[in-house]
């Protein structure tokens, strides 16, 4: 590990320990990108999503990393151009889905004259060497891809190959927990992450869109009051604002769909 914030094994153990407290039903990307981001000292992972009919959706975080002035030109040229990747490339040609940077991709199986443009945006980017973390089932994952400038070393890709590991096994628990949800009760699921019956009636308000003033007109009590069933709220559904814990309860069944709180 480099100097800059030495994440390491024990961080990554910290970090999924804290996720698996919370109600999770999918991989929080914000989240892990950014852990990404300081263990292996980059300033950027972009995110890309590899859609049924061939496109990618890809996207940059954080939000406002300038990457050199040239944001915006790797957002417009990326998309349409990953299957090129050398790395995509490898995937494609083997078969074998697994960590990878891009110094380490065989020439041999690779056509690298089709990535010039790519590979010479990328280092204008400050980002000419890419690790790329392919989560999820299937032969077109979603793949994060951490940039920095230099080659990652030895002992780098040992932990790269062991965060890997991790992040695929939450996907899979995410994925399960989801799919588990969908056919539970919300009855069943408020009990597992026990809410009481009056934190679930306040967050139900709360989705409907009323202030705490509001909820507290509605069930007679403190406004006070309603602020602490929600801070409570937040904190059972590992959220820290009302936008959130909504979307959340969403998720999980315990509110309906509908307008959300502005």
């Amino acid at each position: 590990m480099g100097t800059m914030t030495g994440r390491d094994d024990g961080d990554w153990l910290e970090f999924v320990a804290d996720l698996l407290r919370e109600p999770l039903t999918e991989l929080p990307v914000e989240r892990v990108c950014d852990m990404l981001r300081r263990t292996f000292e980059s300033a950027v992972v972009a995110v890309n999503d590899f859609q049924p009919d061939g496109t990618v959706h890809g996207r940059v975080l954080p939000l406002d990393a300038s990457l050199g002035g040239y944001r915006d030109d790797l957002l417009a040229w990326g998309p349409a151009h990953t299957h090129t990747h050398p790395i995509v490339q490898f995937w494609g040609a083997t078969g074998r889905l697994a960590v990878m940077q891009t110094a380490d991709v065989p020439a041999a199986l690779v056509d690298l004259r089709i990535f010039g443009e790519g590979a010479a945006l990328l280092r204008d980017c400050g980002a000419g060497q890419q690790l790329a973390f392919p989560i999820g089932p299937g032969a077109a994952p979603r793949t994060l891809v951490v940039g920095r400038p230099h080659v990652y070393g030895p002992a780098q890709m040992a932990l790269a190959e062991r965060v890997w590991r991790v992040l695929n096994g939450l996907d899979r628990q995410y994925r399960a927990y989801a799919k588990a949800i969908r056919t539970a009760s919300a009855d069943r699921v408020a009990s597992a992450i026990e809410l009481t019956p009056r934190e679930r009636g306040v967050l139900a308000l709360l989705a409907e869109g009323h202030t705490a003033a509001a909820i507290a007109r509605r069930l007679g009590i403190a406004e006070r009051t309603v602020h602490k069933h929600l801070e409570r709220c937040y904190g059972k559904l590992g959220v820290a604002d009302r936008l959130s814990a909504v979307l959340r309860a969403q998720r999980l069944g315990l509110v309906a769909d509908g307008e959300l709180p502005g």
